[in-house]
């Protein structure tokens, strides 16, 4: 697996490799937590948290899935460091297990991300891997 992140002038946005597709959503809410605290481990995790999100495209699939952690770590100061994906490509769900600590977003050292965009969004197959490309709005 693995990510870099991709310069815009008014967004920020991943791309993302993995062998699976489920280790693919791992690594786009790993790299899209990180964005936002680049130093934070996940060897610390305090609680854990399983969401399920279901949707009509992959592209839906992902974009739904990084908006409802997003969603999560705002309203509930938290900062997820670590998951586990399962996701069913036939019924275009996901279930994501995640482990998390308390952060306020005045503790966070990276980007305040706002909303996760379909400007340039990618998800497919390429060479027997996964890939994706994310921005999001900043």
């Amino acid at each position: 697996m693995a990510h870099r992140v991709l310069s815009h002038t008014a967004d920020a946005g991943i791309e993302v490799t993995a062998a699976s597709l489920p280790a693919l959503f791992d690594e786009l809410l790993s790299a899209t937590f990180e964005l936002m605290a680049p130093n934070r481990s996940g060897a610390d995790a305090e609680t854990t948290r399983t969401i399920e999100v279901t949707a009509e495209t992959l592209e839906d699939l992902v974009v739904d899935t990084l908006s409802e952690f997003l969603f999560i770590a705002e309203t509930e100061d938290q900062h997820f460091c670590w998951f586990r994906s399962e996701v069913d490509v036939e019924a275009l769900a996901a279930r994501v297990e995640a482990g998390s600590l308390p952060l306020r977003r005045d503790q966070a050292a990276g980007a305040t991300i706002k909303a996760v965009t379909y400007h340039g969004l990618v998800v497919e197959q390429r060479d027997g891997e996964w890939f994706a490309r994310v921005y999001f709005d900043v």
